[in-house]
C-alpha cells in the first residue's frame, strides 16, 4: 500500500498527482472526499459558485480594488477551488477509468456534512470583502517544502495541529477494509490520496500513516 499526500488546492497539484499516480502500478484507488461531498460541489457547490461571481463587484469596490485585481487575488482561486470537486478525485478517478479498476471515495459524510453547512458565508459580500483585504494565503511551494521537512524530520517549522483522533483512527479502519477486501479480490496494489499532514511520523495522537504502521518509503508528498 502507498499513501500520498497532497498540498491541497495547489495550483499545480493536478498534474503532479496525475505524474505520481500514473508512475505507479495500482489495482485500486482511494481518496479522501466523502461521497456527500462530492455531491454537494457538483450542486449546491456549483451554484456558490455563481454566486460568488455575482457578489464579486461589490466586494471588490468596497476593498478598494477593480474588478481584474479582485478576480487575480490568490484567496478567490482558494476559495473558488474550495467550492469545487477537488483536483484530487477528479485525477484518481481519471485514471482509475482508463485502468478499468475502482476508484472510492473514503472520507466521512456526516463531517462533510457538518463543514459545509456554512459554505454559503463564504460567497457574501462581507465575507469576500474580507478575503480581498487580507494578505494572500501562504503559497502552496512554501507548503510543500515544509511538508517535505517535517516529513524528512528537519526542524526549523512549526508542526500542523495533531489530526482528529476520532476521524483518523475511521479512516485508518475503512483503509484495512479496503486493504482487506483488495487483497480478496486481486486489486492490490492499494494507492490513497489525502492531504499530506496524514503521513507525518510521531504527531500525538497519531496520524493515518502511523496508525497503518506505514513506513517511510511508502509515504509519498505529491
Amino acid at each position: 500500500m502507498t499513501i500520498m499526500g497532497v498540498i491541497h488546492r495547489d495550483p499545480q497539484g493536478a498534474d503532479r498527482l496525475l505524474q505520481a499516480l500514473d508512475a505507479l502500478p495500482w489495482g485500486l484507488v482511494s481518496v479522501e472526499v466523502s461521497p456527500y461531498a462530492l455531491r454537494w460541489r457538483r450542486g449546491p457547490g456549483r451554484r456558490l459558485l455563481v454566486d460568488l461571481d455575482g457578489n464579486l463587484p461589490a466586494a471588490a469596490a468596497r476593498a478598494g480594488l477593480s474588478l481584474a485585481e479582485a478576480r487575480r487575488h490568490p484567496a478567490l482561486a482558494w476559495l473558488r477551488a474550495y467550492l469545487r470537486v477537488p483536483q484530487e478525485w477528479v485525477v484518481a478517478q481519471a485514471l482509475a477509468v482508463n485502468r478499468s479498476v475502482p476508484c472510492v471515495a473514503l472520507d466521512f459524510s456526516q463531517q462533510s456534512r457538518r463543514l459545509l453547512a456554512d459554505a454559503p458565508e463564504l460567497v457574501t459580500v462581507a465575507n469576500l470583502t474580507q478575503l480581498l483585504s487580507s494578505s494572500a494565503p501562504a503559497s502552496a511551494d512554501l507548503e510543500r517544502r515544509r511538508a517535505a521537512d517535517l516529513l524528512s524530520g528537519r526542524g526549523g517549522w512549526l508542526r500542523p495541529p495533531a489530526p482528529e483522533p476520532g476521524r483518523e483512527a475511521g479512516l485508518a479502519r475503512r483503509l484495512a477494509r479496503l486493504l482487506a477486501a483488495a487483497r480478496h479480490t486481486g486489486r492490490l496494489p492499494l494507492v490513497h490520496v489525502g492531504g499530506w499532514q496524514h503521513l507525518l511520523p510521531g504527531q500525538d495522537p497519531p496520524s493515518l500513516a502511523d496508525r497503518l504502521g506505514l513506513p517511510p518509503e511508502v509515504r509519498v508528498l505529491v
